[in-house]
Formats: structure tokens, sequence, C-alpha cells
């Protein structure tokens, strides 16, 4: 993976690799990261931590830095996203070099969502990113749903909330826990349905109270979005790791529990649990590696294991996702000019647009999983 790290700052230089466009041959990219910048700055920070030589972990050092100011001056601050991106390019920047500017990053991002929360629905809203993709993002036959400020997010319990968890712990303030745990309460109640699948969005309106619940990335609101799943199991994970409280492990038991009785044998999921005829459907790696990244960074801590030995069968689960996708997703062979790429990403099935495909997403929570795992 540290290959595909380098052959990709080459081919994408100061921009940022977005989703490879299998068509010509080379990765689509944006100016600023759009959505997703922060994991390929997680990507760069790495590759730096991991390089073999000292010439290696500075190239990628200052390549990691570079795309931080980029992605620093151009995230909108009200959208669900900066959380997630500024956690990875600040607060795990900070981890791999120490830099308090880079913390300063990572809680400019956590007092950004506490900004965005919005009181009556107790969430952080989508915002209004322009998520790049489809000009119609579910289709040609949708409309452009409602407005980001009035819609949350499956999503979201881990792009927004995840870093909150992290700035209370390392400062102590209450308005980053209180922020997470609400919204985290509120996740239980809007996005986690009785069997364990989840609902991708929730429309409220100005005061907060529930409009409705829909799938736009789905196949309908009957079936389930893959990586809505695992974008759950990494939220619910981070929030049983943060507060040790029954109810988020009672959660992501039940999201485990409808991953597990819905995915192939292999455990990588079509980009829809449930889509009728599932049979030359595309499959998305990127929900698997989300999944396992949350059951294996996020439950890491020995002390969660000793909390609930349910713990240790999540952990279980992860561990079998990940051998998955390392034997059967990741191009591996020394030979291959695209080694360390992650094959078959789904990112917007309805909407036609890199369905089947390496996404810089499922190579960074590969990578981060492969990292939390593997002897120093």
């Amino acid at each position: 993976m540290l290959d595909r790290v380098e052959t990709t700052l080459e081919a994408t230089g100061s921009r940022f690799p977005y989703v490879f466009d299998r068509d010509d041959g080379a990765w689509e990219t944006t100016a600023d990261g759009n959505w997703c910048g922060g994991h390929w700055v997680g990507l760069l920070w790495l590759a730096s931590a991991h390089a073999e030589t000292p010439a290696d972990r500075e190239r990628f050092e200052r390549a990691a830095r570079a795309h931080t100011e980029r992605l620093r001056a151009a995230m909108p601050r009200d959208s669900m996203f900066c959380g997630m991106n500024f956690a990875y390019a600040g607060f795990r920047g900070y981890d791999h070099s120490g830099d308090r500017t880079l913390f300063g990053v990572g809680l400019e991002g956590a007092d950004a969502m506490v900004d965005a929360f919005h009181e009556g629905a107790r969430q952080v809203p989508l915002g209004k990113l322009a998520i790049k993709g489809p000009e119609q993002f579910r289709g040609p036959d949708s409309d452009h749903g409602p407005p980001g400020d009035r819609i949350g997010a499956v999503d979201n319990l881990y792009t927004a909330v995840a870093p909150l968890w992290r700035a209370y712990d390392e400062v102590g303030d209450p308005r980053f826990r209180d922020v997470a745990v609400s919204h985290a309460d509120r996740h239980l109640d809007w996005y986690v349905r009785e069997d364990g699948r989840t609902w991708h969005h929730a429309v409220f309106d100005a005061d907060g109270e529930l409009e409705r619940q829909y799938n736009e990335l789905a196949h309908s609101d009957d079936t389930c979005w893959a990586r809505g799943q695992g974008w759950s199991i990494a939220g619910l994970s981070a929030a049983y790791a943060a507060t040790g409280a029954d109810r988020y492990l009672d959660a992501l038991e039940a999201n485990v529990e409808y991953y597990l009785d819905h995915a192939p044998d292999d455990l990588v999921p079509h980009w829809d649990f449930e889509v009728p005829a599932p049979e030359g459907e595309p499959r998305d790696s990127s929900a698997a590696a989300l999944a396992a990244y949350g059951l294996l960074v996020h439950l890491e801590d020995p002390t969660a294991g000793e909390r609930d030995p349910r713990v240790a069968n999540l952990r279980s689960v992860g561990d079998d996702i990940l051998d998955s996708l390392v034997e059967s997703y990741l191009r591996t062979d020394p030979d291959d000019p695209a080694r360390g790429r992650v094959e078959h990403g789904c990112f917007n099935r309805p909407g036609g647009y890199a369905t089947d495909t390496e996404l810089v997403w499922s190579t960074y929570y590969l990578a981060e999983a492969l990292a939390s795992v593997l002897p120093e």
C-alpha cells in the first residue's frame, strides 16, 4: 500500500486523488479534496510513518502538510465532513509529527461541528458542500433533495462526531462531549432500524422535528446502502470506545449482525445489501474497509474488551473482513504497476458514478486497519 501512495502522489502532484477513472486509466482529482481530502492527507502521513528511508519520509510529510493547507482553506466549516477531514489532517498529523499547529487544525474541525450542531434535531446536518459526482446524485430521474441544513445522514455519526470524542479527551471541554453524546443518541433513534439495518437520511423541520427518512444511495427505502452500514459501524465503534455505554454496543452488535446475515460469503457486500438480482451488481469494498476499520481501530483499546466480552467477537469480525479484503481485493503482486490498489469500490450506483473502481477512502481505511493490527 506504500507503493500505491507513492505512485498516486507521482500521478496527482498537488491535487487530491478522488476516484480512479478506469476508462482513462488515471485518477480523477480535485483541487481541494472535496468531501474526502482528509483521507489522502491521512495516507500521506501513514506513508511517512512507514517509509523505509528518511528522504521518503520527508517527501510524504511535505506532501501531507501542503495538502493540509489546501484542504483547510477550502473546506466549508458547516459541512459534516469538516470534522473528519480536519481530524485526519490535524489530529492524526499531530500524532505523527508532534506539531501543535496540526493539533489546532483538529480542534478547529471539532469547533466547527459544535457550531454546526442543530439543537432541535440533535444533529450535525449534512451542510452545503457540493459533493463531486453526477449532476443528479441519485440518478437522472431524481431531484436534488432537501436543503443541507435540514437533513442528517448516517455517515455523520462518524464524520462529524468521531472528532468530538478526541477533542473532549484532549481538552476536557464539555461542549464536545455533550454534542457527541446528543448526536449519537439521536443516531440510535433515527438511523438504526429494529433489524440492525440503517437509513441513509433523515429530514427534519426548522424546529428539529423528524419529517421523514429515506435512502438516497440504496436501491430503495426497503433495502440498505452498504457504505452507510459501514459508516454506522465505524461511528458506533467510536462512540462505544469513547463512553463504554451499552446502548452504543447493542446498536453496533445489531449493525454487525445485519452485515453478516446479508453479506456474501467473502464478507464484502454489494453496494446495497438487499439489491434484487445481486449477480452482476457491483461490490463495495469501501463499505467493508470502513467496517473493518471501525471494529479494529476504534475497538483496539484493551480495556474495551474488559467492559464487555462481545467486543472480542466484534473484533474477530473485523479481522475476518480485513483478511478477505487483503486476500481478494488488494493487488499485491510486486511487479504490478498498480500494486496496493483496492479493487471494487462503488461510490454511487444509483447515479452511475465510479461504480466499480479504486476509491481513495477505501485505501485509507484499509491502510489504517492494517496499521492497527500489524506489529511495529
